[in-house]
């Protein structure tokens, strides 16, 4: 039993089956320390297979909602998140990880398997400030359907799980009043260039991450069009993919009708591996979220993959986007409507004024504080804390099956 190793199930339901954190970070971090990691989420097909890094991924095809009665019906069934659990329970894991709140749906009943695996929950995100800021853009039938049950679920399991992991400190505080069990792994970037070798700028600025109205994509545009009236014409480039089609018509027809289409370029979803291609052909970056509950509450990694390439930052005036920005003098923070005034520290920084302090004080501040190296030790610490129990709770079923299987003959041959 000494040489078994610990099997991990990490599971998600909208977060991708590659995810940043949960794959690049956390899976392949256990993979390296000894874990069996298995990840089970939906994707485009219905398919099994290993990693390079020795990570086994269950892929379940996300049905899209159609015109037909089969469709709607097993969209309906994925709500539900049935099929999802049956392809977690096959693998009984010892430990499950969950990283979506829908996923609290299911997490009782996980934990209630017959060898009595220990759950995990990880929140990436305020999810409960995230519907109340976004509840006007989804549907009654999403909300009636998936959000209060999911509510109402992770409420109830706060207080059941084994262990709560937040990425920032507002929603582990929240998670401590009903569990001790909690800590803040945060979502430090692993991202850093070997060298810091300068390369040719093809861009004055850049945007890394999806790109939809709440992550402010027409205010970043609204500073271009700020500073182009101001007699600068500055370059831009969009790294990720668009949140929807009728939001990418919108800004596209924007971007025409403010003659911006030669300063701007969008490149779609790529591979990570690419995206620091254009950090490294880039002046400054954009970090303007608009003002809500949830961009006050979330820390984003962009603002460390940024800094990590020498790239000063212009960000929001609110949240932890103020507090790392100036707290280590980075870039500089900004009411993120007031394009006027962006596109002015825009023009200041390009020229040169405190460039150079700023990119340099990014490198260093990524160096010495905000890698996922110093994540990591604290994820092996409450794996190997939940490990150990969760292989003495199956020994201890073993134990106990082994002596009622003994025990059985006597019984019987006492009846007789």
């Amino acid at each position: 039993m000494g040489d078994r190793k610990t099997t991990v199930c990490m599971i998600s339901c909208r977060h991708a089956l590659l995810d940043d954190r949960i794959y690049k970070k956390e899976a392949v971090t256990l993979a390296r320390n000894g874990y069996e990691v298995i990840h089970v989420g939906y994707g485009e097909t219905n398919r099994d297979y290993r990693t390079p890094d020795h990570i086994r991924i269950i892929e379940r095809k996300k049905e899209k909602k159609g015109k037909t009665f089969r469709s709607w019906r097993i969209a309906f069934m994925q709500l539900q998140l049935g099929d999802l659990f049956h392809a977690a329970a096959s693998v009984a894991a010892d430990i499950y990880h969950l990283h979506d709140m829908e996923l609290c749906r299911i997490a009782s009943k996980l934990q209630k398997m017959p060898h009595r695996p220990k759950v995990i929950y990880d929140a990436h995100e305020p999810f409960v400030d995230n519907l109340r800021d976004y509840w006007r853009e989804r549907s009654p039938f999403k909300i009636l359907l998936n959000d209060i049950p999911s509510l109402t679920a992770e409420k109830r399991f706060l207080k059941k799980a084994d262990y709560l992991i937040a990425t920032e400190e507002n929603v582990a505080s929240r998670f401590r009043k009903h569990n001790v069990h909690t800590d803040v792994i945060y979502n430090y970037s692993y991202f850093y260039p070997e060298t810091q070798e300068e390369q040719e700028k093809k861009y004055d600025t850049v945007y890394s991450g999806l790109l939809s109205k709440s992550k402010g994509i027409f205010l970043m545009l609204q500073v271009l069009i700020a500073a182009q009236k101001q007699g600068k014409n500055y370059s831009f480039v969009a790294v990720g993919p668009f949140e929807s089609p009728s939001l990418q018509a919108e800004v596209e027809a924007m971007i025409r009708r403010e003659g911006l289409e030669k300063q701007v370029v969008f490149t779609g979803e790529i591979p990570l591996e690419e995206v620091s291609r254009y950090y490294r052909q880039s002046k400054a970056a954009f970090c303007l979220f608009p003002f809500n509950r949830t961009n006050q509450r979330i820390l984003p990694i962009k603002l460390f993959e940024y800094a990590a390439f020498g790239l000063p930052v212009i960000g929001s005036r609110f949240g932890h986007i103020r507090e790392i920005i100036e707290s280590n003098r980075m870039g500089v923070t900004v009411c993120p409507d007031a394009a006027e005034e962006a596109a002015a520290i825009l023009i200041d920084l390009i020229s040169g004024n405190q460039y150079t302090e700023y990119s340099r004080n990014g490198i260093q501040c990524v160096k010495d504080y905000y890698l996922w190296e110093t994540q990591e030790k604290k994820l092996l610490r409450v794996y190997e804390n939940l490990s150990i129990t969760a292989i003495q709770t199956l020994e201890r079923k073993n134990r106990m099956v082994k002596r009622n299987s003994h025990s059985s003959p006597l019984l019987d041959e006492n009846v007789k």
